[in-house]
């Protein structure tokens, strides 16, 4: 459609198809969750698996939530500021897919990726027991999701 329609030319247009592309990429991965319900038993292979696609998770929705800011920061640049910041997209490309590989590898070092409730994520209990909770997981979520999550909604 956006082909069609030669709305590729214009530079909004392209951060919103940046912004469909990640939403694509992060759909992909949501879907290989459901490769994960077929567990067998072989909690080695399972382990791999969910460590993989927390990583991704983790790394593919922060291209899109910096994707998204760097769309809304360029319409309030042209909206309010009348400037148009065209020539930065390349740095708002790298910027939103180099960013998250700064920090989405943080959670590896404690061996905090696994089952986190229903879904894989940072794990927030010990043992998989949901009565002892994990503190460095916990502290990890609010540092690497929810408080960026949270600033950068408060400024769009």
């Amino acid at each position: 459609f956006v082909c069609f329609l030669r709305l590729h030319k214009y530079f909004t247009y392209r951060l919103a198809l940046y912004q469909i592309l990640s939403s694509l990429c992060l759909g992909i991965v949501e879907l290989s969750f459901l490769t994960l319900l077929n567990y067998d038993g072989h909690i080695y292979h399972y382990q791999i698996g969910c460590k993989t696609t927390a990583f991704l998770l983790e790394y593919f929705v922060w291209i899109k939530l910096l994707f998204t800011l760097c769309l809304v920061f360029h319409l309030f640049s042209l909206a309010v500021c009348l400037k148009n910041f065209q020539k930065l997209e390349i740095g708002y490309v790298l910027f939103s897919i180099l960013f998250p590989v700064l920090y989405s590898w943080i959670p590896f070092i404690h061996n905090s990726f696994d089952l986190a409730g229903a879904w894989c994520w940072i794990r927030d209990w010990k043992n998989d027991c949901a009565n002892e909770k994990y503190l460095e997981g916990i502290i990890e979520q609010f540092v690497l999701w929810y408080g960026p999550l949270f600033i950068s909604l408060t400024l769009s």
